[in-house]
């Protein structure tokens, strides 16, 4: 049985997602490598893309999701973590 919805645990999800995003896209600008811009661009898409895949309605899914970028976004530092280089056209 589904929890009672309340709309705010979903915006609080949204905000949180919002401030991670925009902690990526300070990396993006600051970053002088093309393959670091790359790198944060793509972090943002991924965490949007996550975020949009929680059903609105569940609570749980909400809620682990919002424990989950909570802890993220209390250990990102200030300033941004090396990129390591990618192998294109290598395979792994």
């Amino acid at each position: 049985m589904k929890q009672a919805f309340d709309p705010m645990v979903y915006d609080a999800l949204l905000e949180l997602t919002t401030r991670i995003g925009g902690q990526y896209v300070e990396w993006e600008r600051q970053a002088t490598a093309l393959e670091e811009q790359e790198h944060w661009k793509q972090a943002g898409i991924a965490l949007r893309a996550q975020v949009r895949a929680i059903d609105p309605d569940d609570v749980a899914a909400i809620e682990a999701k919002r424990l989950e970028l909570r802890e993220l976004f209390q250990s990102l530092p200030e300033t941004p973590p090396a990129v390591a280089p990618r192998l294109y056209g290598k395979a792994h």
